[in-house]
């Protein structure tokens, strides 16, 4: 397969936009919409995160697994499935931010979580099928850190924006008008229309790319679709993937606590306001492109195994640095722009280690996906990939629960201004975001030093995948 042309990374990428758009709403504003606007309590939304994540875990293989055995046609084994999901995806996504008014805490927690798993369900119909497409693109070994960093790269600019223009436009006219939750209510149109853009776009830009893509065979096509989840098993006996696994499961965990609590730190432990926290997101654009350029001289030069650790063991320690240094009046003042300058320095350094490391890590799914085809003689990139994708998101709402209890026990249910929050209040928070994730970190980098699909193993994988007949 020759070199990947931009123009289909580039729109390949756009896809990624569906999953931002999701994320960046679920994870910075709809947690907080819910408990500090909407009344619903932390713990319960937490639990309601949680339980959406466990059953939408269920499709991922299901749809993995049958789009790995599509019989293809015109379409190829991955567009349909992405067709299917671009209209009912945004129109959900839009419903879960507009709950009817005057709603009980058990129905308001139905809604949450009723919406929750019908999105993330049709998300799950596009993104499976989307990421399994990225792992069939390209058979070089760099050239796949390429396209996830490309992936990467266009989803947090995707997320990124939302952000910029909640906390620039939709929050502050929302809260100059008296009326602060119809600022959270409009990131869901925002969201929505980003994610149809994205997904359009993945959708007819990859089209020509359909005919170079592996093909099934009639034994793979007739294998029905309640295998998927002992082939979710059958994966688990790779040593690689149990490995990549058992780091991306402790990883999300600690990402899952980080991003619910975010907003609680940026409030009520450093003051910032909306249009600071705003310029807060807008400084993760910095870390983009050195994260690429990290990513690609790792790989290089010490290979995507070795890579992840040292990108994992610079991240850990920068992450406590600010919020304990003003836990104990080192930095300037709550709220001040000095205090601000402070805090995105660090997050500068930190996420351009952190993206560097998850673009690599994007780059191992097709390694594996090589490495279980020489034992099964079958393609399976997109029942690897749910795979991946259903612990991620179970571990995931593990993270958003722990997050919801550790916010309880700091006491901030119902607090809605930084004048009502005890020192106290502020010491449990900044330790389980401090030091708490640190740790979890740097767990990740010592499951990682198990991988052992190294690039001399990859090359002699493929030698040997080359001389399989087709």
């Amino acid at each position: 397969m020759s070199s990947l042309p931009f123009s289909t990374k580039f729109t390949y990428s756009l896809g990624q936009l569906s999953w931002a758009a999701k994320d960046t709403s679920f994870h910075y504003f709809l947690f907080f919409y819910y408990t500090q606007f909407l009344g619903l309590s932390a713990s319960l939304a937490g639990l309601a995160a949680l339980l959406a994540l466990i059953a939408d875990g269920i499709s991922d293989p299901i749809i993995g697994q049958v789009s790995d055995n599509w019989r293809g046609g015109k379409w190829g084994r991955r567009h349909p499935f992405m067709a299917m999901a671009i209209i009912p995806f945004p129109l959900f996504l839009v419903a879960i931010f507009n709950p009817p008014e005057g709603l009980s805490q058990s129905l308001l927690f139905a809604w949450y979580l009723t919406n929750a798993i019908v999105i993330r369900t049709f998300l799950t119909l596009f993104t499976v099928p989307h990421l399994a497409l990225g792992a069939e693109l390209s058979e070089d070994y760099e050239e796949r850190t390429s396209i996830a960093t490309f992936r990467n790269l266009m989803g947090y600019t995707g997320g990124l924006s939302i952000q910029v223009i909640a906390w620039f436009v939709l929050i502050p006219a929302a809260t100059a008008a008296g009326m602060a939750a119809n600022g959270y209510r409009n990131v869901g149109f925002v969201a929505a229309g980003v994610a149809v853009l994205g997904m359009v776009a993945a959708f007819l830009g990859t089209r020509d790319r359909i005919k170079h893509l592996a093909k099934t065979s009639e034994a793979q096509q007739a294998r029905p679709w309640y295998y998927a989840f002992s082939d979710v098993m059958a994966m688990l006996k790779n040593h690689s993937a149990r490995v990549y696994l058992g780091a991306n499961l402790v990883l999300v965990t600690a990402v899952g606590v980080s991003n619910t609590m975010l907003l609680h730190v940026n409030n009520f432990f450093y003051g910032f306001s909306p249009q600071q926290t705003g310029i807060f997101m807008l400084c993760i654009f910095l870390c983009l492109l050195p994260a690429g350029w990290l990513a690609k001289h790792c790989v290089r030069l010490f290979g995507k195994e070795r890579g992840v650790i040292l990108l994992i063991c610079c991240m850990a320690p920068i992450g406590p640095i600010p919020i304990l240094a003003h836990l104990y009046g080192l930095t300037p003042p709550s709220g001040s722009t000095g205090l601000l300058i402070v805090v995105c320095s660090f997050i500068v350094l930190h996420q351009s280690f952190y993206i560097a490391n998850i673009n690599i890590a994007g780059g191992m799914v097709p390694d594996i996906a090589d490495e279980m085809a020489l034992k099964s003689g079958m393609r399976q990139e997109g029942i690897i990939n749910s795979g991946m994708m259903l612990a991620q998101k179970m571990t995931f709402g593990l993270g958003a629960f722990f997050a919801g209890i550790a916010i309880d026990f700091a006491g901030f249910e119902g607090v809605t201004d930084v004048s009502q929050v005890t020192d106290t209040m502020l010491t449990r928070l900044a330790w389980v975001y401090g030091p708490g994730l640190m740790f979890i970190s740097l767990l990740v980098a010592l499951i990682y030093s198990r991988y052992k699909l190294s690039r001399s193993r990859l090359d002699d994988v493929r030698r040997q995948l080359a001389t399989v007949p087709s």
